[in-house]
């Protein structure tokens, strides 16, 4: 990741004098900048910050009657020399005399030693301003400074080379001093840098989703043990499960992209990316369109758009997109047909030029409403399709589902109940289990092996309710996707 002084430089050394850098850390932007007001002139110049509750302050104290943003922005226009940073300045673009203001101070500063930022969060220029102000996105800490971070606060505490990186990573996409209360927190009373501490910082990146509410964290549950058969796909996540964690992998651009998930509903689809969370020790967040769409935050495209960017500052992570063809799509009909377009073409763009560090997992049932540009390559990684499970994945599932509700595998012939529900999915076996230690239950027993038969008995499966539709997935994704089983 680029520093602030890396993206300044372009901005230097094409002489623009106005700069609106999009950032929530004004320490960090400031001693950048006060590295900029020593450096890029033939001599230091003075560096002066503003705000609206202190006005313009200088190497020599505050300059008088300077609170106004008005007087403050004459007084720029009044100095001889320096590095002006205003805090906040964007709040007052509805001002015309502001937006005035700073038209008229642009030719004024070019040429001389002299260079104004803006500084705020979610800068959005007016029309009058972009071709006379350059709005940059000011970078997060970067691995350098975060691991400095890091041997900070750990002080006496000694750091596992292995641990170095994982907690590194776990710490991108926090500002400075979101990361310095992080480490605070998962620090206090521990004797070692463990996986303690590194779930405690992942928890920080959740809350952040928190506060925006768009996207849901998923806590890390469920493991790719958990999970019966699909060992073609297993096997594709754990070959990529260092990738996040290797600075070589992610310069030459093998870091991962994502995964569509296909197949018969009750099959493990969104367990599977549920399962990469815990495999690749990254938080889980999940987009729920229904928010988007429900315009709680603002207008559906905006909703959207916020929430791939606060996926960008939490990174690295995992986006997990549930039943993407409800969602995103392109085919729709109706009302909100040209919101969904637009959404498909934002999601389209943002998945061709997105961060490596944000890994998308999606999972479809209507694989006929998902369109062709969607499924390239350059978009996802790969594209795999999850049938029935066969019967010695059936006896998997069933192990899973006995094992996790603590009943002894020695009791049960996982063969014989394999063979008794060709055609089910997990998520029926998983119903068949319960159901069966909850009549168990009711009359005081351990359950037994006849009780699951039983229960298998009362059942009919999805394949054969739906038998068309099964037909149709498969046919579609025979040429199209690789099996997951």
């Amino acid at each position: 990741m680029r520093s602030g002084l890396d993206v300044l430089r372009p901005v230097l050394i094409a002489r623009h004098p106005i700069v609106a850098l999009d950032s929530f850390e004004e320490d960090r932007v400031e001693r950048t900048l006060d590295t900029v007001a020593r450096s890029r002139f033939q001599k230091p110049v003075p560096l002066f910050t503003w705000s609206i509750t202190r006005g313009l302050r200088g190497p020599d104290g505050a300059v008088a009657e300077t609170r106004a943003p008005l007087a403050a922005l004459a007084a720029v226009g009044s100095t001889r020399e320096g590095v002006f940073l205003f805090r906040d300045l964007h709040r007052h673009f509805d001002d015309p005399a502001v937006v005035r203001a700073l038209r008229e101070l642009r030719p004024r500063l070019t040429g001389t030693a002299r260079l104004l930022f803006v500084l705020g969060p979610r800068i959005e220029l007016p029309v009058e301003l972009k071709r006379d102000v350059v709005l940059i996105d000011f970078p997060l800490p970067g691995h350098d400074e975060l691991e400095a971070l890091l041997e900070k606060h750990a002080g006496r505490l000694a750091i596992d080379e292995r641990m170095r990186m994982p907690l590194v990573t776990a710490l991108r996409g926090l500002t400075a001093i979101e990361a310095s209360h992080a480490l605070h927190l998962a620090l206090h009373g521990r004797e070692a840098l463990d996986e303690a501490v590194l779930t405690a910082l992942q928890d920080q990146k959740a809350q952040l989703a928190r506060q925006d509410g768009v996207l849901e964290y998923v806590p890390q549950r469920w493991a790719l043990d958990d999970i019966g058969g699909l060992a073609t796909l297993k096997d594709w996540f754990l070959r990529r499960r260092t990738l996040f964690e290797d600075t070589a992998a992610m310069d030459r651009g093998l870091t991962p992209r994502g995964v569509l998930v296909m197949g018969i509903p009750g099959c493990g689809k969104s367990l599977t990316i549920k399962a990469i969370s815990a495999l690749w020790n990254l938080p889980l967040f999940r987009l729920d369109m229904s928010r988007v769409f429900g315009g709680l935050y603002g207008s559906p495209e905006e909703g959207f758009r916020r929430a791939l960017a606060m996926m960008e500052q939490v990174a690295p992570a995992i986006l997990w997109i549930d039943e993407i063809e409800n969602g995103i799509s392109a085919e729709s009909t109706g009302a909100d047909a040209g919101i969904k377009g637009r959404i498909f073409a934002t999601f389209l763009t943002w998945m061709q030029e997105k961060p490596a560090q944000v890994f998308v997992g999606a999972t479809a049932n209507r694989i006929d409403l998902l369109p062709a540009e969607l499924l390239r390559k350059g978009r996802f990684d790969q594209v795999f399709f999850i049938d029935l499970p066969e019967e010695a994945e059936r006896a998997e599932i069933f192990e899973v589902h006995l094992r996790r509700k603590g009943e002894d595998l020695g009791r049960f012939n996982t063969t014989t109940l394999a063979k008794a529900t060709k055609g089910w999915n997990g998520a029926e076996i998983e119903a068949a289990v319960s159901a069966a230690i909850i009549d168990a239950m009711s009359e005081d027993r351990a359950v037994a092996e006849d009780d699951i038969f039983m229960q298998v008995g009362k059942m009919v499966p999805l394949a054969r309710t739906m038998a068309e539709q099964i037909k149709g997935i498969r046919s579609w994704a025979h040429q199209r996707a690789i099996r997951a089983n």
